[in-house]
């Protein structure tokens, strides 16, 4: 269980060179930001920091599985996360126009990686997040096209009606309809 302040590098007592950090993460981490479709998460969290005098390297890599709801029949299924970054933490008071370049004031004596640890894992879910073939719930998909079913035919039927004797067709759609014929003989 980490908390998000959990995700902390002090980098200030290190020596320069490379250094290892491993966190693992729950749904408890995601809970702690406003939105998130990542449910159960077991997620492992690798960091190789790479510190020097004028910057700080980091290559993050995120491996695991995560709980999201299935776009088609709507119950939860496991998708597996895996993403990689680098990001450069370098030191000063300067906006950087490139995502990956991160600048800290001169002060600063740690790092908190939860917000891109965040953004990585949400990333790495795939976007048509889908249970694997015949594994949707079909009773579900039958319950959701019955309902369809119903609604289209409620909307054929208003439609129906609302085009009732007092009412005729727009008579622009009829010069289209008729400049289509003509094009077509």
């Amino acid at each position: 269980m980490v908390r998000k302040r959990e995700l902390l590098i002090r980098f200030s007592g290190l020596s320069e060179g490379f250094h290892k950090f491993h966190f693992e993460i729950d749904k408890t981490f995601f809970e702690q930001f406003d939105y998130s479709e990542l449910k159960n998460t077991e997620l492992k969290v690798d960091v190789v920091f790479e510190k020097k005098p004028d910057m700080n390297i980091l290559n993050i890599e995120i491996v695991g599985k995560a709980e999201v709801m299935c776009d088609k029949c709507t119950d939860d299924f496991f998708v597996e996360i895996q993403s990689r970054e680098e990001l450069i933490y370098k030191f000063g008071d300067v906006i950087s126009d490139d995502e990956k370049i991160i600048f800290l004031p001169e002060n600063e004596i740690e790092l908190d990686i939860s917000q891109p640890v965040y953004e990585m894992a949400v990333l790495a879910v795939p976007p048509r997040r889908i249970h694997p073939e015949g594994t949707c719930n079909q009773e579900m998909l039958k319950t959701m096209d019955n309902y369809l079913m119903v609604a289209e035919n409620e909307s054929d039927s208003l439609t129906d009606e609302s085009l009732g004797e007092e009412e005729e067709a727009d008579p622009r759609w009829e010069a289209l309809k008729k400049l289509k014929n003509k094009k077509l003989k």
